[in-house]
């Protein structure tokens, strides 16, 4: 248990030292903590970006699917119109409960469609605040190292 206990203490002894050299290295090199820090936002830009993508298409293709359903709906309307003109009941209830189940899902997919609207304008204005971020950093490092 003794020994357990001596190497976390010797491995934090050490991480203390390399914290403190690191330390020292950026304060003698202040260009070498704005790199690192400018290269964790890049990071996260792209990680950002890749994942705003993919919202984007999750509306796209939720937009699809919304069309696609639309025009069915408009289809089915025609031909319930149609039926109901020409006096076919058994085929006027069957286009009638197709129409109500399109028109629920409808529904569905306009509600999945506004919150994929909001997702994908929250991620672009992230985009927009990580990238300015960036701009700010990369500009204060070039101030800090004119003086």
């Amino acid at each position: 248990m003794a020994d357990i206990n001596f190497v976390g203490r010797l491995s934090n002894l050490w991480s203390g030292f390399v914290s403190l050299w690191i330390t020292d290295v950026e304060k003698r090199h202040p260009e070498i903590a704005y790199q690192n820090a400018i290269d964790s936002m890049i990071e996260k830009y792209g990680r950002l970006k890749s994942a705003t993508a993919a919202i984007m298409r999750r509306r796209e293709e939720i937009s699809a699917r919304l069309e696609k359903e639309r025009s069915e709906l408009a289809a089915i309307s025609a031909d319930l119109n149609a039926a109901l003109a020409t006096g076919q009941d058994e085929l006027g209830i069957v286009l009638i409960q197709k129409k109500n189940a399109l028109e629920a899902s409808t529904k569905v997919l306009d509600q999945e469609m506004e919150q994929a609207r909001t997702d994908a304008q929250e991620a672009k204005d992230s985009l927009i605040q990580v990238k300015a971020e960036i701009q700010k950093l990369k500009d204060e490092k070039d101030r800090m190292l004119a003086q």
